[in-house]
């Protein structure tokens, strides 16, 4: 039964419409996949050549570390990882358990690529200190990254899964994640004596593994428990305190009039539709994104680089989800071409919401302030720039989609809708201030440098009304080449 499983479903990906057409995205992205994986083993060869040269005893220093790699693809799985599903329809209408289906669903988490990470990271760390084990440690390391490492992948498959009915999940899985590096940043707990004790007491006494076996069956069953309960959509997509409904209560935005009523659209469509929410459950990481370079002291003498930084962190939402506008709404784009209703009024609330988030971003930010007044001042300059030139841009390369997107998908590996230019736009978008403040930057004026960004930022604001209708003028004339593209649903 099992192996007639796999054959359906892989003459179901082999016979789809999508298959030949996503081929040269997955070509490349196989190709980058690639490079990543030589990157890894290079990065993890070094890294047990350094520790094979400092002596004392290796196997404790890289035990200490385990506790962080668990957490990272905690992280990454949650982010990247699609959750494993099948087209069951068919098969509730034959004599098959829905036990077994479930079984079936759930073993598709053992054949994802990202379970080579942990090997691609292990295997040449472990090479160089080899000369410092017996072979009964490696082996015993190597199981424990194995046995660990599938409870992280059906841990992660869990989370996912609960956050689709209740979406507070996700942000205490984030709050959690937060807590933990406040945690380590500030050595309120040596975590990385803690880590070096659990995983040595594994490695020296075996039985001890059976602990994460234990971990890793609960977290099967709680998978089993959650499918098997909630087969059927229906079931599923129910849920208690879900902002789906509370959005309908919010009139606030009516007071704009079609303005108002178009943002409200926008922001139902977000919130209801699993895509475009993935996106926004995404708005608190590119608040963190600072953390990983504002605590080091040389990340703060590049104004350029930071310029960088304030631009991902205040329009990093704003980037990601304006550069499929018009895609989101592909499903009944027909019918908002048919309105009554003026596409400059249509296209200035969605730059109002680009605003919005910026703005929000910003406020998010402030605290970065405490690692030096001139962080403020570079990200208000950013800030200014996102408003007055990023969100017509966004806008202007927006026109171009003409791609299908079904919002019901999720966003980890999901290249539907998506072609190689939205990889290319985000080019212009990042660099441009960069290359305007550049000559100031190689010269010493980084006041002169970051006043010229924020004038090209203010002019953008100022003559917002001119740029918007010039944006309007340019949808107007692509508005037809858009919507026969969107008919096309594959």
């Amino acid at each position: 039964m099992n192996f007639n499983l796999i054959g359906h479903q892989y003459k179901a990906a082999m016979r789809s419409p999508i298959f030949g057409k996503s081929l040269g995205i997955k070509l490349v992205m196989g190709f980058v996949f690639f490079v990543i994986a030589l990157e890894l083993l290079g990065f993890a060869f070094y890294v047990g050549t350094a520790l094979a040269k400092q002596g004392g005893d290796p196997l404790n220093e890289l035990l200490s570390y385990f506790i962080y790699f668990f957490a990272v693809m905690l992280i990454l799985r949650s982010l990247l990882q699609k959750l494993p599903t099948m087209a069951v329809t068919p098969y509730l209408l034959l004599p098959i358990k829905k036990s077994r289906l479930v079984n079936f669903i759930l073993t598709k988490p053992l054949f994802n690529v990202l379970n080579l990470i942990p090997l691609l990271i292990i295997l040449p760390l472990l090479f160089p200190i080899s000369s410092y084990l017996t072979t009964g440690q490696i082996w015993l390391v190597l199981l424990t990254i194995f046995i660990c490492d599938i409870f992280i992948n059906y841990l992660a498959i869990y989370i996912k899964r609960v956050q689709i009915k209740y979406e507070i999940v996700f942000y205490i899985f984030l709050l959690s994640i937060v807590l933990f590096g406040f945690i380590d940043h500030f050595n309120i707990i040596d975590i990385k004596s803690y880590s070096a004790f659990i995983f040595q007491a594994m490695i020296q006494n075996p039985v001890l593994l059976l602990v994460p076996v234990f971990m890793f069956l609960g977290a099967y069953f709680l998978n089993y428990r959650l499918l098997l309960g909630n087969f059927s959509l229906e079931e599923f997509s129910k849920g208690s305190g879900s902002p789906k409904g509370s959005l309908s209560k919010l009139t606030y935005f009516e007071r704009f009039g079609k303005i108002g009523e178009f943002m409200m659209l926008e922001m139902k469509m977000v919130v209801r539709n699993k895509r475009s929410r993935t996106q926004l459950m995404m708005l608190p990481l590119f608040a963190l994104y600072g953390l990983m370079f504002y605590p080091k002291g040389d990340m703060l003498d590049s104004t350029a680089f930071l310029i960088f930084v304030g631009l991902f962190m205040t329009g990093g939402f704003m980037m990601t989800f304006g550069l499929y506008f018009f895609a989101w709404e592909s499903g009944h784009f027909d019918l908002i071409l048919t309105s009554n209703t003026s596409y400059l009024n249509y296209l200035r609330s969605k730059y109002n919401l680009m605003v919005l988030s910026a703005l929000l971003m910003y406020f998010l930010i402030l605290p970065y302030t405490y690692y030096g007044a001139y962080i403020l001042l570079v990200n208000t300059v950013a800030l200014i720039f996102n408003i007055g030139v990023n969100t017509f841009l966004l806008l202007y390369f927006a026109c171009n989609n003409s791609k299908y997107m079904d919002l019901s998908g999720g966003s980890a590996f999901n290249f539907q809708g998506i072609s190689s230019q939205h990889f290319f736009l985000m080019i212009p978008i990042l660099l441009f201030p960069l290359i305007i403040y550049a000559p100031f930057g190689a010269t010493d004026n980084s006041i002169l440098g970051l006043g010229l960004v924020s004038t090209v930022g203010l002019l953008g604001i100022i003559f917002h009304e001119k740029l918007l209708v010039a944006v309007t003028k340019r949808f107007i004339s692509k508005k037809y080449k858009m919507a026969e593209g969107f008919r096309i649903k594959s």
